[in-house]
C-alpha cells in the first residue's frame, strides 16, 4: 500500500492527475480506486481526470469501464475528498482522421459527434457529488491544424461535443501540446480559432516525455497568449521518458519513468507559468509500477515501497 506516515508533508504536492484506463482496468475493484486515490490525495492531488471511458474501434475491440466501475472510482474519489473530470469513449480513428483527406475528416467528425451525443444523453455522473466535469480524450497540435478551413470544422465539431456535454451539467476541458513536426500551424492561432467557438479549459501538456526539455520553451507564446486574454488554464507534467526505437507515428510507445531530477524542473516549471493546476501524467502507472526507476521516484519523494 503506498501511503505515508501521518504528520509528514511529502516533498512534493500536485494538483492533480490523469488515469488513463486499460483493459486492465475492467478488474479493478473498489480496492483498487481506493488505493489509486488515497496515493493522489497523499501527494496534494484534489482532482483526477479519469482520461477516457472506453476505446471505440481499437485493435483489440471496443471496451467500456462500465457503470458499476465509475461508481466505485466516484466513491473512492469522495473518500479521498478528489473530484473527478470524466473523459468521453475515444474514438481511436481519430488518429487516421485528422491525418486524412477532408472528406473522411467530416466523416470522422460527423460520426464521433453522435456517438458521444448519445453517451452522454445516458452518463449519470455529472450527478455525483465528486464530479468536476468533462474531459475530451482528443490531443489538439499545430501540426495537423494548420489549415484555416480544418481549424473551423474543428471549431465547430468542439462547440457541438461542448454544448452536448453542458446540457448534462459541467464544463469541458481538453488537451494540447507542441507538435515537433515542420509545419506552417501554430498553436496561438489554433487556440483563437477553438476558442472563438467553443468554451473549453485549455489543459497544456509539457512534452518532455517525447520531445525532451527544451520543449516547453516552443509552449511560450501560447501561454504568454492565454494570459495576455485572460484565460485560465491548466499544466500537464509528464512523469516519463520515452524509449528509443519506437515508431515515428507513436504508435507502439515505449516509455519509462524519468528520473526525479527532471520532474523537479519540469514542476518548476508547471508552476511559473500561470497555470491554475499543475497535474502530472500520471501516477499510474510512472509512480506506482514495479521498477527500478519508478520505485527511485518512490524514494525521493518520500513514498514507502
Amino acid at each position: 500500500m503506498l501511503a505515508t506516515l501521518p504528520g509528514c508533508s511529502l516533498p512534493v504536492q500536485v494538483d492533480g492527475t490523469f488515469l488513463q484506463p486499460w483493459r486492465s482496468h475492467l478488474q479493478w475493484g473498489l480496492a483498487d480506486w481506493q488505493r489509486s486515490l488515497k496515493l493522489a490525495r497523499t501527494l496534494g492531488c484534489r482532482q483526477l481526470v479519469l482520461q477516457w471511458t472506453g476505446i471505440v474501434g481499437g485493435s483489440d475491440g471496443d471496451w467500456s469501464l462500465p457503470d458499476g466501475s465509475l461508481q466505485q472510482l466516484f466513491t473512492a474519489a469522495s473518500e479521498n475528498d478528489i473530484r473527478i473530470r470524466v473523459g468521453l469513449p475515444f474514438q481511436q480513428r481519430w488518429w487516421q482522421a485528422i491525418g486524412a483527406d477532408d472528406a473522411t475528416l467530416q466523416a470522422f467528425l460527423a460520426d464521433s459527434l453522435a456517438h458521444a451525443r448519445n453517451w452522454l444523453a445516458q452518463a449519470p455522473w455529472a450527478q455525483q457529488p465528486a464530479f468536476e466535469g468533462w474531459y475530451l480524450p482528443y490531443e489538439l497540435e499545430q501540426y495537423h491544424w494548420a489549415d484555416p478551413a480544418r481549424q473551423q470544422w474543428l471549431a465547430q465539431w468542439l462547440h457541438r461535443l461542448v454544448e452536448a456535454a453542458s446540457a448534462r451539467g459541467g464544463d469541458c476541458a481538453i488537451s494540447c501540446y507542441f507538435s515537433r513536426l515542420q509545419t506552417d500551424g501554430n498553436l496561438v492561432m489554433l487556440w483563437q480559432a477553438v476558442l472563438a467557438q467553443a468554451t473549453l479549459r485549455p489543459m497544456v501538456q509539457d512534452g518532455v516525455g517525447v520531445a525532451g526539455a527544451g520543449n516547453v520553451q516552443q509552449l511560450q507564446p501560447l501561454l504568454d497568449h492565454f494570459h495576455a486574454h485572460g484565460i485560465g488554464f491548466d499544466a500537464i507534467v509528464e512523469l516519463f521518458r520515452e524509449l528509443p526505437g519506437g515508431p515515428a507515428d507513436g504508435s507502439g510507445f515505449k516509455g519509462e519513468t524519468a528520473d526525479a531530477a527532471r520532474i523537479q524542473r519540469q514542476l518548476a516549471w508547471a508552476r511559473d507559468s500561470g497555470a491554475q493546476h499543475v497535474l502530472v501524467y500520471a501516477l499510474e502507472p510512472w509512480l506506482t509500477q514495479d521498477t527500478p526507476q519508478a520505485a527511485a521516484l518512490r524514494r525521493r519523494w518520500g513514498l514507502p515501497q
